[in-house]
C-alpha cells in the first residue's frame, strides 16, 4: 500500500486546501510571487504535474516539499537550537 496515500495531515489548516493547487493558490499558500513559483518548476525544485500546458501543484507533494525546507540551527554539539 502506497503510504503517502494515507499521510496524516496533522498540520493544521491544511484540510481545507483542495488536492491539486494552481500557482495562484500556492502563492497565496506559501507568500511567494506566481514568477518565483514557475521559477522553482522550471528549475525542478518544487513538486508539480504537468497537464498539457497548465501546470497544478499536488498539496500532500507540496505539504512534504515545504517540510523538507525546514531549516532548523544546531549548536555545537550537534542538537538543535530548541534542544537545551
Amino acid at each position: 500500500m502506497d503510504r503517502r496515500a494515507t499521510l496524516p495531515l496533522h498540520h493544521a489548516g491544511f484540510e481545507d486546501i483542495p488536492e491539486m493547487l494552481t500557482a495562484k493558490e500556492l502563492e497565496a499558500l506559501l507568500k511567494i510571487d506566481q514568477k518565483t513559483i514557475y521559477g522553482y518548476v522550471q528549475r525542478g525544485l518544487i513538486p508539480y504535474v504537468r497537464i498539457q500546458s497548465n501546470v497544478r501543484f499536488p498539496k500532500r507533494q507540496i505539504i512534504e516539499w515545504i517540510e523538507q525546507q525546514n531549516y532548523r540551527l544546531h549548536s555545537k554539539n550537534g542538537n538543535g537550537a530548541g534542544d537545551r
